[in-house]
């Protein structure tokens, strides 16, 4: 996983609970380095598990309630990052349908051996988009927090469910993304 991730994870927990959470996951997370990652480089996806448990642990929080805001965290930090891919002239389904795009572009010119999720549409009505999620890593609540990140962005109400579907790439989540006004 890169480096990039594990920092904005950092970030994230100082914005919503304080740097003093950050020191308290690091050391419960007993990790290899004293939590100490460059953005470009490559540590295993462990650490960030590690680091997730322990923020779990130390909130009581489920994990699902500690990736989705991490995941609008996220969404927010690629508005920053490359914001002429989520302008608010676009829809939020065609937002949602570009987040490829944006990982293919973006992602990897800084990170060409980065692991990146998929978003496949499969569906889409002028009021619900079904999107496969595609990842090695099981982040699907993340990837809800980065469509809650979107709509929140375009200022739009979403109705989010998943389910587990299987496909000619294997399993993957089943996301459904219901506009609510």
């Amino acid at each position: 996983m890169k480096g990039r991730v594990f920092t904005e994870l950092f970030d994230h927990v100082e914005k919503r609970y304080g740097i003093d959470m950050v020191d308290d996951i690091v050391d419960a997370a007993q990790l290899p380095h004293d939590g100490v990652y460059a953005s470009t480089g490559s540590y295993p996806f462990q650490e960030m598990v590690s680091l997730v448990k322990a923020l779990s642990a130390t909130t009581g929080r489920s994990l699902p309630e500690i990736l989705e805001p991490f995941g609008t965290h996220c969404f927010e930090s690629w508005v920053s990052d490359a914001p002429h891919y989520f302008s608010r002239d676009r829809s939020l389904f065609d937002i949602l349908e570009g987040i490829d795009a944006f990982h293919e572009v973006e992602v990897r010119k800084l990170y060409p051996d980065a692991e990146l999720p998929s978003f496949q549409p499969e569906a889409r009505s002028a009021s619900s988009l079904t999107l496969g999620y595609h990842s090695c890593k099981p982040l699907a609540p993340l990837a809800l927090g980065v469509i809650r990140g979107a709509a929140t962005h375009l200022g739009q109400e979403v109705a989010l469910s998943i389910e587990p579907a299987t496909g000619p790439r294997g399993a993957y989540t089943r996301i459904h993304v219901d506009l609510l006004r």
